[in-house]
């Protein structure tokens, strides 16, 4: 099954109002899908343009604390999908990759989120 076939296939039921078990399902799915078909990829640019990294983003708020599970056990590039969703920023200017990975951590232990 290629890309659009996945992608389809996930944008075909809805990523508003799911519940529980079913958005974690939806979720961890999205993300398979996502750092299979991306894995090969050196462009950040083309990594978050990704149709299951949008569809995450289109979930909203309620992946929030699933992004940062996700971050907290595999750090990848989450930071965008963050960003869109949260609308902050907690990351200094001048950190590396893990280093921006622990500072949304913080914020989301300080939110309640984890």
């Amino acid at each position: 099954m290629d890309t659009s076939q996945k992608t389809a296939e996930h944008n075909n039921s809805s990523t508003k109002n799911i519940s529980g078990g079913n958005l974690v399902k939806k979720f961890d799915a999205l993300t398979s899908i996502w750092r299979e078909e991306t894995a090969c990829f050196s462009s950040i640019t083309k990594i978050i343009k990704h149709p299951a990294y949008q569809e995450i983003i289109n979930i909203g708020a309620e992946a929030v604390p699933l992004i940062l599970n996700d971050l907290e056990k595999e750090p990848d590039h989450w930071f965008y999908a963050l960003y869109k969703i949260t609308g902050t920023n907690p990351v200094s200017p001048d950190s590396n990759f893990e280093q921006a990975a622990q500072e949304w951590l913080q914020w989301g232990k300080d939110k309640g989120l984890i």
